[in-house]
């Protein structure tokens, strides 16, 4: 019987804290498509996408020892810092304010499924969940995780008090957690 995937995926995270740079390379091969499609669809330029992955991985490497299996699986964490970095560099290198074109490309980010295999399911899941959200919340969640734009710069673009930004965001994320069933 062969380990599952998040078994691996935890096994190299702890031979990458012990300085196993074969295994940050297998971790690489087996989650940089993965963690770039996340980036490209949060930073929508490709080079800037490399860049960003190239930086997440470097942070990999130096921050390895802090991951705790017992808490989430290696490619949520994973995940977590790509999008972490994506939105650094966002807030370093954009203009905040967005147009409703870009609303709209941003709610359209949930429904790219993710590059992973293992991730489709999950994917669909997500899909289904958002298109049963009310298209204010639809639109300042896409906006917060994908664009990575704050909550007063959100309620800025769609000409809303930032209290209301807050709650659609809010009740966006207690329907997901209902939905998916966390």
């Amino acid at each position: 019987m062969t380990k599952n995937v998040p078994h691996i995926q935890a096994d190299l995270m702890n031979q990458i804290a012990c300085g196993d740079k074969a295994a940050l390379e297998q971790l690489y091969r087996v989650l940089s498509p993965r963690l770039y499609g996340i980036i490209l669809r949060m930073v929508r330029r490709r080079d800037w996408a490399e860049e960003i992955l190239h930086d997440t991985f470097i942070h990999i490497w130096q921050s390895a020892n802090y991951y705790d299996d017992k808490r989430s699986e290696p490619h949520i964490w994973l995940s977590h810092i790509a999008r972490n970095r994506a939105i650094d560099f966002l807030r370093k290198h954009e203009n905040r304010c967005c147009s409703v074109d870009e609303i709209s490309e941003a709610e359209a980010g949930f429904q790219m499924p993710l590059v992973s295999d293992e991730s489709h399911a999950e994917a669909r899941r997500l899909q289904h969940c958002m298109a049963h959200l009310p298209s204010e919340q639809r639109q300042s969640l896409s906006l917060a995780y994908y664009r990575g734009l704050s909550q007063s710069e959100i309620a800025l673009s769609m000409s809303q008090p930032e209290g209301t930004v807050k709650s659609w965001i809010r009740r966006a994320l207690i329907h997901l957690r209902e939905c998916i069933g966390l």
